[in-house]
């Protein structure tokens, strides 16, 4: 194999890397919203409703992320005083509990950033129970009681409900009752709630943009804008969000039968990350056997 023939080989393979990686590295949406039409340039509020917020990843929604068609535009991620209501999960009983313990299952329709619940209890007339929400009671059934976060107490003289400390992200939470040696709970209904959040951006008059969530490898993004949080006025303007839609660039409109279930390589981050360092080890090899030939030539 002559220079010339292995330099082209290195330019190929190269080239082969680099796609690879970028392969791995895009960001892939899964959903969208657009905004209306801006009438104005200037700060805008941006209410982060709770489809949108099941739609995200993290305890910190670090994926959302605010499009001008392919240019990212900053923003500052604000909590508000008050709260949103959630829709009423389903209730069940969970049968395989340990003696002394009730454990009731908590099902929401979709994922949800879960920070506070109060609970309706029918019976008995007077109780006074230890109780803690968990997202897997089976493997830390047995933690101290004392040591949890989200822990609180049931009684006939309170209005049995918790706000936790740090929300927690899912669609389905246990929680996790103390009896003792006393009859279960009757608890007839429950109702849930999460934070408020907005997003307050820079927008310019007359521009299309769009929300775009859904991207588990996402990292919270780090923007200057956070630093002139202070410029922002005490009241700007609000634009909510449209419906929430597939992103078409990831997601395609209607699989047919024949590609359902079937992986694309490109889609298997562990083939890709295979390939390259298969690559990487055959350029440092045809570029050994470059510099071979280059000393052997002198």
């Amino acid at each position: 194999m002559n220079n010339q023939r292995i330099v082209k080989c290195l330019y190929i393979f190269t080239w082969l890397l680099t796609m690879a990686v970028s392969t791995v590295s895009a960001q892939h949406f899964q959903w969208q919203a657009a905004l209306p039409v801006t009438p104005d340039s200037g700060f805008y509020k941006i209410p982060l409703t709770t489809d949108l917020i099941a739609k995200s990843h993290g305890t910190d929604l670090r994926d959302i992320r605010i499009y001008d068609q392919g240019n990212v535009v900053s923003y500052i991620l604000n909590k508000e005083a008050g709260h949103e209501w959630l829709p009423v999960p389903a209730i069940s009983r969970v049968k395989d509990a340990p003696a002394g313990y009730s454990v009731l299952q908590l099902q929401f329709r979709e994922a949800c950033l879960l920070k506070g619940l109060k609970f309706e209890v029918a019976t008995p007339g007077y109780y006074f129970r230890q109780a803690y929400i968990t997202t897997d009671w089976a493997s830390d059934l047995h933690t101290n009681f004392e040591s949890r976060e989200n822990k609180f107490r049931f009684s006939s003289d309170s209005i049995n409900s918790i706000t936790l400390r740090q929300s927690i992200k899912g669609t389905t939470f246990f929680l996790v009752v103390l009896d003792e040696d006393n009859q279960p709970l009757d608890i007839t209904s429950t109702i849930a709630w999460q934070d408020t959040y907005y997003l307050t951006a820079w927008l310019e008059k007359g521009r299309h943009y769009v929300l775009k969530t859904g991207d588990p490898d996402l990292k919270a993004p780090r923007y200057d804008l956070s630093h002139f949080a202070g410029k922002v006025p005490a009241s700007v303007p609000t634009l909510v969000a449209g419906n929430i839609t597939a992103d078409p660039a990831v997601i395609p409109a209607q699989p047919t039968p024949a590609t359902t279930d079937q992986p694309t390589w490109f889609k298997n981050k562990g083939w890709i990350w295979i390939s390259i360092i298969g690559i990487t080890i055959l350029i440092l090899l045809l570029t050994i056997r470059l510099l071979k030939d280059m000393q052997e030539k002198r």
